[in-house]
């Protein structure tokens, strides 16, 4: 059964900024992360293994769209749309298997098509530089898609972003951490995988696009909420002749609608359970954009499966990335840091890396383009270079569909990194 927003979120009025600031001791936030892959994947082999017979179909039909026609030759750039697809040594479907690839993998295309055995094949090569051949299909639907060189942008209706003391959403003052949900003009929401507040912890990006129902029940349930037509700031107030409250850490719930001089900007304090009403001047716009909050994290659990145009989520590819570089340092990074050398690196792009971008304060900043973006971590995988989560967590390779953090060391001295997907409204940026 569809689940509906709450009451309070309809009744409570248009109200101006929530009292002062109150003071508030942070001594730091343990912030529990519960995020993990988006759903089960299945396991089934998609790979071309004809028989005398028919050859099976490379996932059910009733889930996949209609087959398409092969990439055009300028296409550099496949997705795989199945689970399963099998990566051979050679366009043969009787040669060896090099790795079985995952739905919504990134590939880069060496060489093709080629006919061969009743299939179309590629020759491809993935983010950890291992090369082969992998099919099209077997005539249904497509085993891979080729991804668009042109930029998806669209103007921007919501975005939402919860911002903890312990959150590295920002650095050097700039964004460069994805937003917890996004949704534009288009119909397509960018969320975090599995849910789970502030994005962090295994999560991956992912992408679904809304039906014209769905859309429609996301502009009556949230866009038309009464709380978020005007801009205000909802900040604690203290209750007078009280004592001083528990020193921890806060949250910001920031909302977004919106572009250029009609939008709205609406920002509140977290509700602090049993503080409020002890130490703090309950505010209802609080409690109402709080549980917003949690049905926005919630969002393909809320929303009825006919709200969606397709059936599942698919990783998030953006067209541009953002590449921030903190200052190289002369001194030695601090114990455990690892930085692997990439002095003298084939970068994608003009210049050495200790030069890439612009001047963005003490930091460096700019984008690439999926392309360059695939090169540089299938680069920097051959480095060594990890992404690492936090202190908690452990490295994990870099990908393109979540926020990458690491280090990696020049002749210039070693640099702090940030690679980001940006949303199809181009949001983080650089400026």
């Amino acid at each position: 059964m569809q689940e509906r927003l709450p009451d309070p979120l309809r009744r409570h009025p248009r109200l101006a900024v929530a009292g002062a600031a109150g003071a508030v001791v942070l001594v730091g936030l343990a912030v529990g992360l519960a995020i993990g892959a988006f759903g089960a994947r299945p396991t089934a082999d998609a790979s071309p293994i004809p028989s005398a017979s028919a050859r099976p179909s490379a996932a059910p039909s009733s889930t996949l769209t209609e087959p398409s026609a092969s990439p055009p030759p300028e296409a550099v750039l496949l997705q795989v749309s199945v689970d399963g697809l099998r990566m051979r040594a050679t366009a043969d479907t009787g040669a060896d298997i090099v790795r079985t690839l995952d739905r919504g993998e990134i590939m880069r295309v060496v060489s093709g098509p080629v006919e061969a055995v009743g299939f179309s094949w590629y020759e491809v090569v993935d983010l950890d530089s291992q090369s082969g051949w992998v099919a099209m299909g077997d005539g249904g639907a497509p085993w891979l898609e080729a991804v668009s060189s042109e930029p998806a942008t669209s103007d921007l209706l919501l975005r939402y972003q919860r911002d903890c003391d312990v959150n590295p959403r920002t650095s050097g003052g700039s964004p460069v951490w994805p937003p917890d949900l996004t949704l534009t003009a288009d119909g397509r929401i960018v969320m975090w995988s599995g849910g789970g507040r502030l994005g962090m912890g295994t999560g991956r990006l992912v992408v679904r696009q809304l039906s014209p129902s769905g859309l429609a029940q996301f502009q009556s349930d949230v866009l038309d909420l009464p709380v978020l037509q005007e801009s205000a700031a909802y900040v604690l107030e203290r209750l007078p002749n009280t004592p001083n409250p528990p020193g921890h850490g806060l949250c910001i719930n920031s909302f977004w609608l919106g572009e250029g001089v009609a939008r709205v900007e609406v920002t509140a304090v977290a509700w602090l359970d049993q503080e409020e009403g002890v130490y703090w001047v309950p505010t209802p716009e609080r409690k109402a954009l709080d549980e917003l909050a949690s049905h926005l994290e919630e969002a393909e659990v809320w929303l009825s499966a006919a709200a969606w145009a397709e059936p599942t989520a698919r990783r998030y590819v953006s067209s541009s990335y953002l590449f921030w570089l903190e200052p190289p340092n002369p001194m030695p990074p601090p114990t455990g840091v690892i930085t692997p050398s990439v002095t003298g690196a084939a970068w994608p792009f003009d210049g050495p890396i200790q030069q890439f971008g612009e001047p963005v304060r003490q930091a460096r900043c700019g984008y690439l383009d999926l392309g360059q973006a695939f090169e540089t971590l299938r680069l920097m995988r051959e480095l060594g270079v990890p992404a690492y989560e936090g202190a908690a967590n452990p490295p994990r390779q870099l990908s393109l569909d979540a926020f990458g953090t690491g280090s990696l060391a020049t002749d210039a001295g070693w640099f702090y990194f940030n690679l980001t997907p940006r949303n199809p409204d181009g949001y983080p940026s650089c400026g």
